[in-house]
C-alpha cells in the first residue's frame, strides 16, 4: 500500500504532463474498490454523490466538513490510488473556515482537493472575485506549509453561456493560479472553442467534468486540447441510481424480472472487492 506521500506525489506528477488523465468519482468504499480494480491512476470523492448515498440533496448543506472529512478517509483507506476531494466551498465563507478544511483534507489523506467559488447563498451565489480569490490564497499559503505536494484545485463555478461569461472565468481562474493554485477548473466549459480560449489564457493544468450530458468528446481529442484531467463528478453516480430507478419501475410495472439478467455477478464483484483486508486494499 503506498503512503499517503507516496500518494500525493504521485497525483502531483500525474498532473506534469497534459496528457488528459481519467480521474473517476466514486461515492463509497464499494464503488472505490472497482475503480481502484479497474486501474484508474486517481480517484476523487464526489460531493453530489455523497449527498445521494446519505439520502441528501447536493449543494445545500446538508453535509458538513466532518461528514466531507470521515467520508474521504473511508474512500483513502479503500485504495491505494491518490484521491482527490470535492469539497465545495470549503465548508465557510471565511479564508481561514476554508483553510481548516484544507488542514482537514490534509489529515484525512487526500492528495489534493477542490474550492470552488459557489457561495451556496442564493441571493450571492458566487463570491466576489476579490473574496474568491483570499479564499485560495489561504488554501495554498496552508497546503503549501503541511504538504507541499497536496494539488489544490481553484474552480470558477458560475454558467458559461456567452463571451462575458467566458471572460469572467478566465478572469477568476488567472487570478487563482496567481496566488497559487495547482490546477483549475471550470465546471461548466463545454464548447471547444471555449475550452481552447481557456487553455490558451492560462499557464496551470485544467481539468474538465466529462460525467454530463452532451459532453462528446474523447480522451484522445481532450489531450490533443492541452487537458490534464478529466473528472466525472457524480456521473457514475447518477448512472447507478438510474440503472436502479428503472429496474426497480420495471419489476413494478411490468411484473418481469428479466432486468436481473443483466446485473453484475457476485464473481465479477468478489474480483474487485476480494482484496479488503483491515480497511485497506493490498497493494
Amino acid at each position: 500500500m503506498p503512503s499517503i506521500e507516496e500518494r500525493r506525489a504521485r497525483f502531483r506528477e500525474l498532473h506534469e504532463t497534459a496528457n488528459a488523465f481519467l480521474m473517476p468519482n466514486p461515492y463509497d468504499v464499494g464503488t472505490a474498490q472497482i475503480l481502484s480494480g479497474l486501474k484508474f491512476e486517481a480517484l476523487a470523492t464526489t460531493s453530489a454523490g455523497h449527498a445521494f448515498s446519505l439520502g441528501y440533496k447536493d449543494a445545500e448543506g446538508f453535509i458538513t466538513r466532518e461528514m466531507a472529512m470521515l467520508h474521504a478517509a473511508e474512500i483513502v483507506g479503500a485504495t491505494p490510488l491518490p484521491v482527490n476531494g470535492d469539497l465545495e466551498n470549503g465548508f465557510g465563507d471565511s479564508p481561514d473556515e476554508v483553510a481548516d478544511t484544507i488542514e482537514a483534507a490534509i489529515e484525512a489523506g487526500l492528495a489534493g482537493c477542490s474550492i470552488e467559488d459557489y457561495s451556496q447563498n442564493p441571493e450571492a451565489p458566487y463570491y466576489s472575485l476579490e473574496h474568491s480569490v483570499d479564499r485560495i490564497r489561504a488554501a495554498v499559503e496552508t497546503k503549501n506549509r503541511i504538504a507541499p505536494d497536496f494539488v489544490l484545485t481553484a474552480r470558477s463555478e458560475a454558467p458559461i453561456a456567452n463571451p462575458d461569461d467566458l471572460a469572467e472565468a478566465i478572469k477568476r481562474l488567472q487570478a487563482f493560479a496567481e496566488v497559487g493554485a495547482d490546477c483549475l477548473y471550470a465546471p461548466d466549459l463545454l464548447r471547444q472553442e471555449d475550452i481552447t480560449s481557456v487553455l490558451g489564457e492560462i499557464d496551470k493544468p485544467l481539468n474538465l467534468l466529462a460525467g454530463r450530458r452532451h459532453f462528446n468528446y474523447t480522451r484522445k481529442q481532450l489531450a490533443d486540447m492541452g487537458v490534464t484531467r478529466i473528472s466525472i463528478g457524480a456521473g457514475l453516480a447518477r448512472v447507478a441510481y438510474g440503472a436502479f430507478v428503472a429496474a426497480s419501475e420495471s419489476i413494478m410495472d411490468g411484473g418481469s424480472f428479466d432486468v436481473f439478467g443483466e446485473a453484475v455477478g457476485f464473481k465479477e464483484f468478489d474480483s474487485y472487492l476480494k482484496g479488503r483486508k483491515s480497511g485497506n486494499l493490498e497493494g
